[in-house]
């Protein structure tokens, strides 16, 4: 059963009764039990609230900022959604959803989207898209941006127990150390990304209780080497967990941290952090969760091939796995044919072709264009290897990917000798195309004998290599 739990302000947490003392564990022991917890909130659906509260050394402004957001997770794919308000008056100044910053960065497992709506200029909406997977690491190293307390550290979006592993030296301190009335094992590690001390609460779920983080000179931020004279920290404490659906989860924080750059220059940073809202293991395909909220007229770059659109809805962007090309297509469309896939149906195509000519046969498509000299080509040679392709039970299938005359065609078919099946799609030519993944004419589609895809985009004279790993 999917739970939602939802804070209230007038909810008071009270502290457990201690049930048992803290055992000492060895380092490789707390990391598996920090890694469980860890693994438990893998996939889930959460709302969340932040004041952020920063100075920098060059002014004497305080700056506040509030954001609300909403996000999701499976463990691979990823979409925040936020609202940020900037420059308020103070910690509880009104935040009219009008008045909102809206953004939100998305990863759906093939390409990234990030979209920005600014309060003053709403209109003026713009997105990007990109499937180029070092931009993406740049952008989103762990998918979203989500507090450290859960396992993620803002320079590098990387759980706090894989740097662990990873770390070049590490330690658990003999004795425990009290955090929150709490007895907590503590653990001292050296990271390329810092030095860190992390307090593990083991009554509530080996959760971290407390985190301190500092960097220097060669350490990592945001996979860059801080320089000499730079340096950045982050402390998160007074971490309160409730248990959900028997899951220990940590739901508010408060953070600190301070950031130094080469000239000197010092920011400073307190944030509130707290989970609203949380549902765990949803059903993401029923919620929709990674489908992204554009809306009608945003700009949006392909930062790949450097090509815009105006979105409209009922659109949606697909990866084709043959060359990693993002397609801007109707949300109807997908790409069916591909290498171990089934054949898609036959809808659309118009083929006099009984089923028993290709049971217990491997066929070989070609989708042709007969006004295109390469496609007329193509045909003409593998109507010279037809008695060879029989003779290996493979049964070749022509399909005319655009409408034609048919007699013409039938006529031209005739004269030169082509003796296999000629088709012609007769109904949606370009989605039909897309369906059957044609990136361009002519286009060849190889099966086993059990109609799975074995091989697609070759050329004919690939093709006695291709039937070599055919006969299954």
């Amino acid at each position: 059963m999917k739970a939602a739990h939802i804070l209230s302000l007038a909810v008071v947490c009270c502290i457990s009764t201690r049930a048992f003392a803290a055992e000492k564990l060895s380092v490789s022991e707390l990391l598996d039990r920090l890694t469980a917890s860890q693994d438990k909130l893998r996939s889930l659906v959460a709302k969340t609230e932040e004041t952020i509260v920063s100075t920098e050394s060059t002014s004497p402004t305080t700056y506040i900022t509030r954001r609300i957001s909403e996000v999701k997770v499976d463990g691979n794919k990823s979409y925040q959604y936020w609202y940020r308000w900037r420059n308020l008056s103070a910690k509880d100044a009104p935040i009219p959803i009008e008045e909102a910053h809206c953004f939100f960065k998305l990863w759906d497992g093939n390409c990234y989207i990030e979209y920005y709506k600014p309060m003053k200029a709403p209109d003026i909406r713009s997105a990007y898209v990109t499937s180029d997977k070092k931009r993406i690491q740049d952008n989103v190293r762990f998918g979203y941006s989500f507090p450290p307390f859960l396992g993620i550290r803002y320079s590098d979006y990387e759980r706090i127990d894989s740097v662990l592993r990873q770390a070049e030296s590490i330690s658990v301190r003999d004795k425990l150390v009290e955090v929150d009335s709490v007895a907590c094992n503590v653990i001292d590690a050296k990271a390329k990304s810092g030095d860190y001390t992390v307090w593990l609460d083991p009554e509530h779920g080996y959760n971290v209780a407390k985190v301190n983080i500092q960097l220097g000179p060669n350490n990592l931020y945001n996979g860059k080497r801080l320089d000499s004279n730079e340096s950045d920290s982050l402390s998160v404490q007074n971490i309160r967990s409730d248990r959900i659906d028997g899951v220990w989860i940590p739901m508010e924080a408060d953070l600190y941290s301070a950031r130094k750059r080469q000239d000197g220059f010092i920011m400073q940073s307190a944030i509130h952090h707290k989970v609203t809202q949380i549902i765990l293991d949803p059903d993401h395909e029923a919620l929709g969760s990674f489908v992204p909220k554009i809306e009608n007229g945003t700009k949006v770059k392909n930062l790949d091939s450097g090509e815009s659109y105006t979105w409209r809805e009922g659109m949606k962007f697909v990866v084709d796995e043959w060359d990693g090309r993002i397609r801007y297509v109707p949300e109807d469309w997908s790409i069916l044919a591909g290498v171990g896939k089934p054949l898609p149906e036959f809808k659309s195509i118009g083929l006099k072709i009984a089923n028993e000519d290709m049971k217990n046969k491997a066929i070989l498509f070609c989708f042709f264009d007969v006004n295109q000299r390469p496609s007329r080509n193509c045909l003409l040679q593998l109507s010279k290897k037809a008695k060879e392709l029989t003779a290996k039970d493979v049964a070749v299938v022509a399909i005319q990917t655009s409408k034609v005359d048919e007699d013409k065609l039938n006529d031209w078919v005739k004269e030169n000798g082509i003796s296999f099946t000629v088709g012609m799609i007769h109904a949606d030519e370009e989605k039909t195309r897309f369906t059957w993944g044609v990136r361009s004419l002519p286009w060849l589609i190889l099966t086993d004998k059990k109609h799975i895809v074995t091989a697609e985009g070759f050329s004919v004279a690939e093709l006695d290599n291709k039937l070599g790993g055919n006969s299954h």
